[in-house]
C-alpha cells in the first residue's frame, strides 16, 4: 500500500530522520520562520528594555532562540534574519555600525553551522533545485488551466500530472503565489489585486518607529511566501493577522455582530487546524504499519470535523489493510462524494469492488485514478490489467443490477 501512504507522513518521516527539529509544526522552514519572527521581537523588547536584570532575560530568550533556529538546520533563517533585521534597524533609526556589526557576525556564523550540518545538501544545492522544479510544476499547472485554476485546495492532488521525470517532488509549490494562482486562478488573483488598488491609500502603513517591529514582520512574511506556501499554513495566518492588528489598530470599538462573525469563523478554523493535525499523526502511525494506532487517530480527527475527506481515506487505508474491506468500501464513498479528485481513493475502490466481482464499476474508478494521476505506475499497472484481462467480462458486471458508483 505504499501509493496509499499520505506524502506528508513520508516527508514528515524524512525529516524526523535527518534529525531536523520543527517542534509542532508541519514543516522545519514553518519553525524557522515562526522562530524569526520571535527573535526579531524578543530583540525589539531587548534593545527597549530598561536595567539589567530585564536585559538579561531577553537575552537568554535570544540566545535560546538562536540556538532553536540552529537546530531547525534551515537556509531559510539567514534570509529571513538578513531581511526582517536590517528594516527593523533602518525603521527603528538604529542602522549605525554598533548594530549591524553583531549582526552580519551573527549571520555569517549561522550560515556556517547551518553549512556544515547539511553540508551534502548545500554542496548539490540541494534546497535550490528543490524550489526550481516545484516552481517549474506550478507554472505548468497554471499554463493549463490560466484562468479559473484546477480549484482551491487540489493542488496536492494534481501536482504529480505537471511533475517530470527525474524532478524534485513536493506536495507544495514552496512560494505562496504560485500555489493560490494554480489553484484560483488568473481571474482569482486579478480580482484581488483590484480590490488592493482600490483599498492601497488605507493599506499603507505609517513607516515610523513605533511600527518597525510589525513592518519588519511584515518583509519575512512576504519572504517566507516567496520560499513557501506561506499563508496555507495556520500560524503563519494567525501571525499575518496579529501583526495587521497592530497595524491598524482601531480606534472605535468594533460592532458585537463583526466580533460575534470573527470569533465563529476564528473557532471553526481552529477545529479545521485540530482536524488536520491529528490526522497527520494517524497518517505518521500508518507510515509505520501501526495500524490501531493509526486508526484511533482518525477518528478523533473527524470529532473536530466530520468533513475531512483526508481523515476518512486514512480509515478506509486502516479498514483495507485489516481486512474488512465492506468498511473500506463505505469510507471511500464519503471520501469520492467530498472530494471526487483524490485518485488514491478511486484505485483503492477499484481494487474492492474487483474482489466483489463489480467489473465495470472497478473499471470506470481505475480509470478515473489513472486520469487524475497518469504518473502513478501502480494505478497504470492496475487499469492495464482490468483493461486486457476483463474486455470479455465487463458485460457481466453488476448482473444483480447494483451499479454502485
Amino acid at each position: 500500500m505504499d501509493s496509499g501512504i499520505s506524502a506528508i507522513s513520508k516527508a514528515m518521516r524524512e525529516r524526523v530522520e535527518s534529525g531536523r527539529i520543527f517542534s509542532i509544526f508541519t514543516l522545519p522552514t514553518l519553525y524557522t520562520f515562526i522562530c524569526a519572527v520571535l527573535l526579531l521581537a524578543i530583540f525589539h523588547y531587548l534593545i527597549n528594555s530598561k536595567g539589567n536584570g530585564a536585559k538579561i532575560f531577553w537575552i537568554i530568550l535570544f540566545l535560546t532562540g538562536i540556538f532553536n533556529l540552529v537546530l531547525t538546520q534551515s537556509f531559510a533563517g539567514i534570509l529571513y534574519l538578513l531581511v526582517g533585521f536590517p528594516v527593523y534597524l533602518y525603521l527603528s533609526g538604529r542602522s549605525s555600525l554598533k548594530f549591524l556589526i553583531p549582526l552580519l557576525m551573527t549571520l555569517s556564523v549561522f550560515l556556517f553551522i547551518i553549512i556544515g550540518l547539511r553540508f551534502s545538501e548545500a554542496k548539490k544545492l540541494d534546497p535550490v533545485k528543490l524550489r526550481i522544479s516545484n516552481w517549474n510544476q506550478a507554472a505548468r499547472m497554471i499554463e493549463a488551466r490560466p484562468l479559473f485554476g484546477n480549484g482551491l485546495g487540489n493542488y496536492e492532488s494534481k501536482i504529480s500530472m505537471f511533475t517530470l521525470p527525474g524532478e524534485a517532488r513536493s506536495i507544495y509549490s514552496h512560494n505562496f503565489i504560485l500555489q493560490i494562482t494554480a489553484e484560483g486562478g488568473l481571474v482569482f488573483i486579478l480580482l484581488v489585486l483590484s480590490l488592493i488598488i482600490l483599498l492601497r491609500k488605507k493599506l499603507i502603513p505609517e513607516f515610523n518607529k513605533e511600527n518597525a517591529l510589525y513592518i519588519s514582520i511584515l518583509f519575512i512574511i512576504l519572504l517566507y511566501n516567496l520560499i513557501d506556501i506561506g499563508l496555507y499554513f495556520f500560524s503563519a495566518s494567525l501571525l499575518l493577522a496579529l501583526v495587521l492588528s497592530q497595524l491598524y489598530r482601531r480606534k472605535a470599538p468594533l460592532p458585537k455582530i463583526t466580533v460575534f462573525v470573527t470569533l465563529i469563523l476564528m473557532i471553526l478554523q481552529l477545529f479545521i487546524f485540530i482536524s488536520s493535525g491529528v490526522r497527520k499523526t494517524g497518517s505518521f502511525h500508518l507510515n509505520f504499519n501501526r495500524i490501531s494506532k493509526a486508526e484511533g487517530y482518525f477518528l478523533k480527527s473527524l470529532r473536530f470535523n466530520k468533513f475531512n475527506h483526508k481523515s476518512l481515506l486514512g480509515l478506509a487505508k486502516t479498514s483495507y489493510a485489516a481486512g474488512d474491506i465492506n468498511k473500506s468500501n463505505k469510507y471511500l464513498k464519503k471520501v469520492i462524494a467530498l472530494n471526487g479528485l483524490t485518485p488514491y481513493a478511486h484505485f483503492l475502490r477499484s481494487r474492492i469492488l474487483y474482489m466483489k466481482k463489480k467489473y465495470l464499476t472497478s473499471f470506470y474508478h481505475a480509470g478515473k485514478a489513472i486520469s487524475l494521476n497518469k504518473r502513478n505506475s501502480e494505478y497504470k499497472s492496475w487499469y492495464d490489467f482490468l483493461n486486457d484481462n476483463l474486455s470479455k467480462d465487463l458485460s457481466k458486471d453488476d448482473s444483480d443490477g447494483d451499479t454502485e458508483q
